[in-house]
């Protein structure tokens, strides 16, 4: 499985690469979510978040990312509180509006620490913006899928009812992303 978490890694060091020189984040301020992509005020753009990505730069061990997405108000952001055995108000922001709660691309800052293959590896939970929301374009929904899919490692599509032609599109654009990725890094790790 080793080799297999080249997207992203490749992905965490180019956001970690792009953080400033900051000061390493209070361990304790890290047990949260942090934004590590953030809409502009009409979300048409995507930029990058400094808190998140110095939450990411203390990690020193190989990372692994659990990726959720799906349309908006699916419960992707509960999925992954359930995951991290956090209850809603101690996790990722869910919201009981129409309106979405997770804005952009977040991250949990405190990862979870797994022995892989005899290799130390830090898992971090990515949720995200979900899709169809109001007032969004499907341009802006593809920059946050495509982005969520070159991140993570492991990458799951939440729905809340049944499979539509839509969701098996958005799939198959997830898996040309992939290949596109894996193809220029060689199937190898950026670091």
């Amino acid at each position: 499985m080793g080799r297999r978490w080249a997207p992203g890694i490749c992905a965490v060091a180019l956001l970690w690469l792009a953080a400033a020189a900051a000061g390493d984040p209070d361990p304790d301020e890290l047990e949260r979510a942090f934004p590590i992509v953030e809409p502009d005020y009409g979300h048409t753009k995507l930029r990058l978040s400094e808190q998140g990505l110095e939450a990411i730069r203390r990690i020193e061990n190989p990372i692994a990312i659990v990726g959720v997405i799906g349309p908006y108000r699916s419960g992707k952001s509960f999925l992954l509180n359930q995951l991290l055995s956090l209850s809603c108000d101690k996790g990722f922001g869910v919201g009981h509006m129409r309106d979405t709660k997770t804005k952009g691309i977040w991250i949990w800052g405190k990862p979870v620490e797994m022995d892989v293959d005899g290799t130390k590896v830090s898992v971090l939970y990515l949720d995200t913006e979900g899709f169809e929301s109001v007032g969004k374009s499907n341009v802006y929904d593809d920059r946050i899928f495509a982005l969520a899919t070159v991140l993570s490692s492991v990458l799951i599509y939440n729905l809340p009812e049944t499979v539509r032609e839509a969701d098996i599109s958005r799939l198959s654009f997830a898996v040309e992303i992939a290949e596109e990725f894996y193809g220029r890094s060689g199937g190898r790790d950026c670091l």
